[in-house]
């Protein structure tokens, strides 16, 4: 069992440092995140009245650069608790989380369109570009078990599952006389030499969440 804990967001880039009589000297990484993780077994004790002393800290991970550190802890029953504090140790809720993930998605696009891309495509010319559209999709469970003859079964269903969302926008694109290169059996992407106005148009549509430039070493 996993449960999330969420109060209020401070993302401000504060430094601590410790005080002595004639300066002050910045805590070490360690120190700022052994502070940081006993603030965090606060936090879970205050909402689920465990005591600390029952509470251990199972995987750290910082959020890219903003300032926010994720913990995951566990306690003597190994129920999970996940919590997230800024740089001086303020709880970050999970709607402020999903949004400074979200800012970190968005970082290299300029809307669905990879920023080279979109540079590529607004210095005018319209002759095709060869793109990897990213479709979005429900996640298909993953297969945990290890009967040869299930597992085979599981990879049929990932492929009928992508061929049927890979197949609006591959119709598209052979109705406009793109060509389609390459559709990912197991994933729901689309490789395509497609021209910059269609890139736009096809943007727009719903099922699209990312056009990125294709790069790749040797040709297919």
């Amino acid at each position: 069992m996993q449960k999330f804990l969420g109060l209020t967001i401070s993302l401000s880039a504060v430094i601590w440092f410790v005080t002595t009589a004639a300066f002050s000297l910045p805590l070490s990484k360690n120190q700022t995140l052994n502070n940081l993780a006993e603030k965090a077994k606060l936090e879970v004790s205050k909402t689920t009245g465990i005591s600390t002393d029952h509470l251990s800290i199972a995987n750290t991970a910082n959020l890219a650069d903003t300032g926010i550190t994720r913990f995951k802890l566990r306690d003597i029953q190994g129920n999970m608790y996940g919590v997230s504090l800024d740089s001086v140790g303020n709880l970050v809720s999970q709607e402020a989380l999903e949004r400074a993930i979200q800012a970190i998605n968005n970082k290299g696009f300029i809307g669905k369109l990879e920023a080279e891309l979109a540079n590529r495509i607004g210095q005018g010319s319209n002759s095709p570009i060869r793109v990897v559209f990213s479709l979005r999709a429900k996640t298909v469970r993953p297969y945990g078990q290890s009967n040869r003859a299930e597992y085979q079964n599981y990879l049929n269903t990932l492929r009928s599952h992508y061929a049927v969302v890979q197949q609006p926008l591959v119709n598209q694109l052979q109705e406009s006389n793109q060509r389609v290169i390459y559709q990912s059996l197991y994933t729901p992407m689309v490789v395509a030499e497609v021209t910059p106005s269609l890139i736009q148009a096809i943007a727009a549509r719903s099922d699209v969440e990312r056009i990125y430039l294709e790069r790749r070493g040797s040709p297919r």
